[in-house]
């Protein structure tokens, strides 16, 4: 038994002293992958409803909009006078 409790100790012991002597790097891959969670969690709560924007369009008749060559769909132009962005194209 105690001899168990003197390795648990001695990793402890490491673990602290690795802790000390990278301590700055130990902080930044904390806080990137605090980050990279909370990037996450956003990216999963993004409610994306398709359904409604495709009644928009027709309610509000909207007209997709080209970039200077002809080639990318940029915008929606709607006759509520708004032009809307999709996310998704944007990625």
């Amino acid at each position: 038994m105690e001899d168990t409790a003197v390795m648990i100790s001695g990793q402890r012991h490491k673990a602290i002293a690795f802790l000390r002597q990278n301590l700055f790097s130990s902080l930044l891959m904390l806080v990137f992958a605090l980050a990279a969670v909370k990037l996450y969690s956003l990216y999963a709560q993004a409610d994306v409803d398709d359904g409604h924007w495709q009644q928009f369009k027709i309610d509000h008749d909207c007209k997709m909009q080209a970039g200077e060559k002809g080639l990318q769909r940029l915008s929606w132009k709607c006759n509520d006078g708004q032009i809307y962005y999709s996310w998704r194209q944007q990625r």
